[in-house]
């Protein structure tokens, strides 16, 4: 089971906030009458889906899909294994990610292999086929996509999460979610993602604190 909480949750780190709830939403205008269900067979007790993450609702009531991103760490020029920095989502094995452009595809996609944590530098080293999402540099996001390989159209987000999803039981399958779809919305404190995204959101307002 997942469990629904309000307003709030994920800030950035260089960000720092008093207490462990952190205001998102400025204004929640419309919302789906009805949320999505989602899979979440691959997250464990005690995970957060931040509020504010980026969502793809096919219809109301129907399936939503969530769209982590995730923060190139390290510059990569060619390799076997990206070092990326989770925004709210941890990456996980066989996720297929890529770096939009601004056609709304990804130039290169790859699938993700084995995963390890740096708890000390709070990053993930992620195998990939060798040289398979190209020239990479420090802050570029990486995306969802639909499929490895080049070219691959990315999956746009047609809203925001309205609120957190705390997983709060062991081998729970589906879970639920608001989608946002017009709204003014924290940007520094939700997951970071690229202006493509935002595009594709237009009933929505980024506003920046600084």
């Amino acid at each position: 089971m997942a469990t629904n909480y309000g307003n709030a949750f994920h800030s950035p780190d260089q960000k720092a906030y008093p207490g462990s709830v952190v205001p998102v939403w400025l204004e929640v205008k419309e919302r789906k009458t009805a949320g999505g269900t989602f899979d979440i067979s691959g997250y464990k007790k005690g995970d957060i889906i931040p509020a504010g993450i980026a969502v793809r609702l096919d219809k109301m009531g129907g399936n939503a899909t969530i769209l982590p991103t995730f923060t190139v760490a390290e510059a990569l020029t060619s390799g076997t294994s990206v070092v990326l920095k989770a925004n709210g989502i941890a990456p996980a094995k066989d996720m297929v990610v890529g770096k939009m452009t601004t056609a709304g595809q990804c130039a290169k996609a790859a699938a993700l292999g084995v995963v390890t944590y740096d708890a000390t530098a709070k990053t993930y080293s992620c195998a990939i086929s060798a040289n398979s999402l190209g020239e990479l540099a420090v802050g570029d996001i990486l995306v969802i996509a639909s499929e490895a390989g080049n070219n691959k159209a990315a999956v746009l987000p047609n809203g925001l999460s309205w609120r957190q999803v705390f997983i709060d039981s062991e081998n729970a399958t589906v879970g639920t979610v608001a989608v946002v779809t017009k709204g003014q919305v924290l940007a520094d404190r939700i997951p970071a993602m690229p202006e493509f995204y935002k595009a594709a959101m237009p009933g929505i307002t980024f506003e920046y604190e600084a």
